[in-house]
């Protein structure tokens, strides 16, 4: 949980320093950054146990956005809101930077790694199944716009 709050932290002063943001700015801009990794880290949670046929797939991207904001929500209730990660006199060093770099690094790399192999496994299961795939073309609505446009004498 300390790591956590120091993340918190350097991305609090990184806002308030470098952005000269005010305090209720500061606070938000943790609140989101945070939230987003953190819902990353959620998202690639879910992509392995996709993979591993433990959950269905969501193919809503509503529902996503919609976790995301709770996570959002969520996040700032318990962690951001009360401050606590000013708390507990954590300094600025250039060691502690480089790891956060490291550490988002490392999860981009990861995600983008584990939905290449989910996304395998996805064509794997089309090539398998070709039912599932959508291979028919739809029909083009330009002839019944055409044909309406007639009847009405447009």
């Amino acid at each position: 949980m300390k790591a956590y709050y120091y993340f918190l932290f350097r991305i609090y002063r990184y806002y308030k320093d470098k952005r000269n943001e005010g305090e209720f700015e500061a606070l938000f801009s943790v609140a989101a950054v945070s939230s987003v990794i953190l819902s990353f880290h959620l998202i690639g949670v879910y992509i392995i146990t996709n993979y591993f046929d433990l959950v269905s797939v969501i193919t809503n991207k509503v529902y996503m956005i919609l976790f995301m904001i709770i996570v959002g929500c969520v996040n700032y209730y318990f962690f951001v809101r009360d401050k606590k990660f000013l708390n507990y006199g954590f300094q600025k060093d250039r060691k502690g930077g480089i790891y956060i770099i490291i550490y988002i690094f490392f999860l981009g790399i990861s995600l983008i790694i584990v939905s290449n192999i989910n996304r395998e496994k996805i064509f794997e299961e089309r090539r398998k199944n070709p039912t599932i795939e959508n291979t028919g073309n739809r029909k083009s609505l330009i002839g019944d716009i055409v044909k309406w446009f007639e009847e009405n004498n447009l």
